[in-house]
């Protein structure tokens, strides 16, 4: 499949890694947050990826409005039927450090939906990133 570029958003997924990816290279406002994620849904969708990672480095933070959504809307309702969704989020280090967001990550994590709709984790490395999805994979294949 061919990535989808929304301005400044690409969106592709690799049928090779089993693995949706979302680049988000430079902070966007052409589109909403909502937005790019509904595009992430439906590709998802269309492919059956359960397995994203969503490179932010760039991206900038969300509002607290979109984040509420995101926590309260988006990952509650990932998948109604399904399983379990993995995302590997690929952070800046100094993102990854700070206190803010690492007690977001905790509180996130303490969610009613983490581990039953969605689980996700943070790195700065890529190729970690890629490892874990990996993993995950791997973990569902032996049961």
């Amino acid at each position: 499949m061919s990535p989808l570029f929304l301005d400044a958003i690409a969106l592709t997924y690799r049928p090779d890694l089993d693995v949706l990816f979302l680049r988000w290279p430079q902070p966007v406002y052409a589109f909403t947050v909502r937005e790019v994620y509904k595009q992430v849904l439906e590709l998802a969708q269309e492919t059956n990826a359960r397995y994203w990672l969503f490179d932010i480095r760039s991206r900038g933070p969300l509002s607290d409005e979109d984040m509420d959504w995101v926590t309260k809307e988006f990952y509650p309702n990932l998948h109604a039927k399904a399983s379990l969704t993995h995302v590997a989020y690929l952070l800046a280090p100094a993102h990854a450090e700070d206190q803010q967001t690492i007690a977001l990550g905790q509180q996130l994590k303490a969610q009613s939906w983490f581990g039953r709709d969605a689980d996700f984790e943070g790195f700065t490395s890529e190729t970690d990133a890629l490892h874990w999805l990996k993993k995950c994979q791997l973990v569902e294949v032996e049961r």
